[in-house]
């Protein structure tokens, strides 16, 4: 298994220091960049499923952060993505239907004796 540069795929590299976490860091000599063999920060897709289960039930971020182990910013990330694409979009034209809303009538200028300021 040879290493090969996330950017530019080239398989030229030396070594470039250790991670804080004393992980062995790498340069690419074609473009430069800077990297890891391996991301070590990845969660693996069950504990973010039981965390978003848990968002969910309406457990806090805090509360899902001492449960599962994971950073409360990372379950508010996951939070985040996942309603991204419910949310903020409109919903289709097909899917939308007709509503009927009441009327709200209103008397502005209706009052008898003026107060306030301005009032005479």
């Amino acid at each position: 298994m040879t290493l090969q540069c996330p950017r530019c795929q080239s398989a030229q590299m030396r070594k470039s220091g250790i991670s804080r976490h004393g992980h062995q860091r790498w340069m690419c000599k074609a473009c430069g960049r800077t990297f890891g063999d391996k991301n070590h920060r990845r969660i693996d897709s069950q504990t973010r499923d039981k965390a978003l289960a848990l968002y969910a039930e309406g457990m806090s971020a805090r509360a899902i952060e001492r449960v599962v182990g994971v950073s409360h910013n990372s379950v508010l990330g996951w939070v985040r993505k996942e309603v991204e694409d419910y949310a903020l979009k409109p919903p289709p034209a097909a899917e939308q239907q007709v509503v009927e809303i009441d009327e709200m009538w209103s008397y502005v200028g209706s009052k008898k004796n003026r107060s306030g300021c301005g009032g005479g």
